[in-house]
């Protein structure tokens, strides 16, 4: 890890006052009609021969552009009757490309960074600690916010008192183009949507169809929903800060993970898009029209794939699952899942089902869905005691709902499955999945059902203590493909062990549930 300057030393020090349970980004890839054990062989043994992720990332900002509709099929007019397709859009590759900056930029830990560092956390976990003591005992109150307050003026303070000012000035040529965000300590970075389009390009046959999005399509329906769920005004705020910026910054400057730029409102507005086409995929199955996204606008440009048989897998960033009705955070600025599910209760759908496999829990969709009774919502997460320091830090009424198992929400319509870090497939999950969240799912009857895939429930992902193997997600499809056949619309949240190729793993392993 190698903070590059003061903006690093807050994303670190509020790591330390949190769970990693707080990482709600989002995701990936997937694809495949092989075996997932030959599908994790035929990636190993692709990638012997070609480039390392590390030099992809030395393109820098570039690295934006390598998924150009010349290496993949527009979305337009496809047609795909037998497979599972991947659909992505450039936008997803441009949200914090600064951040992929080539490896000369990183400045190396020298002992004048390391005091400036270990003082910062020093100063701000004692001045937390202070505050978090003065609010709850003191003042009575019943959250810590003055902790987060104080430790957050802390971690100025101390980084300031040794010397942080001095490094900063040293490593000024980059801090100036990646706001001081090491791509190190970044989770939801570009680098793993393209590692595992990479990973897609070079399957074994027969291939998964991975289209880029149309780029002409309209966004006066995904507005719409957005505004529906989030507000015309939180949807203006994220705007203008992101056309404000010409760098990397945090939205709210108490969620230190939740990045953004000048490409980040695009990206999270195709986002939205991707979802909601997923869900006309499903639609579609078995009504061939042209009523997509945009239908009802005076130049429509929504896709035109009549359909097909199999589901369609939104690969998009920034992920959405954290996000609340009118606050964004872990990550997430606009909750994809959510705003398709009412966008499908809009579209014919009389009941939807989500189900959200992210390792963390789902606090924003918990929100958004609380108050409609035709959407069932479960979280299958892991559970922190005393909840999660990032999440939990907040104001009800921005963010209300909790990882409790006892918070059903005002109209008992969510279920929370907490695990315990160490659970994997056979000592816990596949219960939890088989016996608590299907049946519950199911109990409205719906006929489409929204999987918030996350795959940072890996042994191999540091943002979690689960241990779900690449092949147990396989197992996961099979199960909700057993259960719900096609009436399936995915999308992309968590996961980042992508490094060593597991994401991706995995996401193929998922998809495959879906070949016959």
């Amino acid at each position: 890890m190698r903070p590059a300057s003061i903006g690093n030393i807050f994303t670190i020090s509020f790591i330390s006052f949190q769970s990693s349970a707080a990482f709600p980004l989002p995701s990936a890839h997937f694809t495949l009609t092989l075996p997932p054990t030959t599908a994790a062989n035929a990636i190993t043994q692709q990638h012997q021969h070609r480039h390392t992720t590390a030099a992809a990332a030395s393109r820098g900002i570039n690295a934006a552009n390598t998924c150009s509709s010349s290496r993949y099929t527009s979305a337009l007019h496809v047609k795909t009757p037998n497979r599972i397709m991947i659909q992505y859009t450039p936008a997803a590759l441009q949200h914090l490309a600064a951040v992929e900056l080539p490896p000369t930029y990183s400045q190396p830990w020298t002992m004048e960074k390391t005091i400036a560092i270990s003082g910062a956390f020093f100063t701000g976990a004692i001045l937390f600690l202070m505050g978090s003591h003065v609010s709850t005992q003191v003042l009575h109150f019943d959250t810590d916010q003055a902790g987060i307050l104080t430790g957050g003026a802390g971690i100025g303070m101390g980084w300031y008192a040794f010397g942080g000012g001095d490094v900063m000035e040293k490593e000024k040529e980059f801090t100036d183009r990646n706001g001081g965000f090491d791509a190190k300590l970044v989770a939801d970075r570009p680098m793993r949507l393209q590692t595992v389009l990479d990973d897609l390009e070079h399957q074994m046959d027969p291939k998964f169809p991975v289209v880029q999005s149309n780029p002409e399509r309209s966004s006066k329906k995904a507005l719409e929903y957005i505004h529906k769920v989030h507000g015309e005004e939180y949807a203006s705020l994220l705007k203008s800060k992101c056309e404000e910026t010409d760098r990397p910054i945090r939205f709210n400057p108490f969620y230190a993970r939740t990045l953004i730029d000048e490409h980040s409102y695009d990206a999270a507005v195709d986002a939205v898009m991707d979802w909601m086409e997923s869900v006309d995929n499903v639609r579609d199955m078995d009504n061939d029209n042209d009523n997509h996204i945009g239908a009802h606008d005076d130049n429509d440009h929504g896709l035109d794939r009549c359909g097909g048989n199999k589901p369609l897998f939104a690969l998009a960033r920034p992920p959405g699952h954290h996000a609340c009705q009118r606050k964004g955070m872990g990550g997430c600025l606009f909750n994809n899942s959510a705003i398709a599910a009412f966008y499908a209760l809009d579209s014919g759908f009389k009941n939807v089902a989500i189900l959200d496999f992210d390792a963390h829990h789902g606090n924003g969709v918990a929100h958004c869905v609380q108050d409609e009774e035709r959407i069932r919502y479960c979280s299958i997460h892991e559970g922190k005691e005393g909840g999660n320091a990032f999440i939990e830090q907040k104001v009800k009424e921005d963010d209300p709902r909790s990882q409790d198992g006892n918070d059903v929400g005002p109209l008992g319509n969510l279920l929370n499955l907490n695990l315990k870090a160490g659970t994997g497939w056979s000592n816990g999950y596949k219960d939890a999945l088989i016996n608590g969240a299907v049946p519950f799912l199911l109990q409205d009857r719906p006929d489409l059902l929204i999987v918030s895939a996350g795959f940072d429930a890996l042994e191999t992902d540091w943002s979690s203590g689960l241990t779900l193997q690449p092949s147990d997600y396989g197992e996961i499809g099979k199960v909700l493909k057993d259960r719900f056949g096609n009436k399936v619309s995915m999308g992309l949240e968590g996961g980042y062990s992508f490094q060593d190729h597991a994401l991706s793993e995995a996401i193929m392993a998922f998809c495959s549930a879906w070949d016959d």
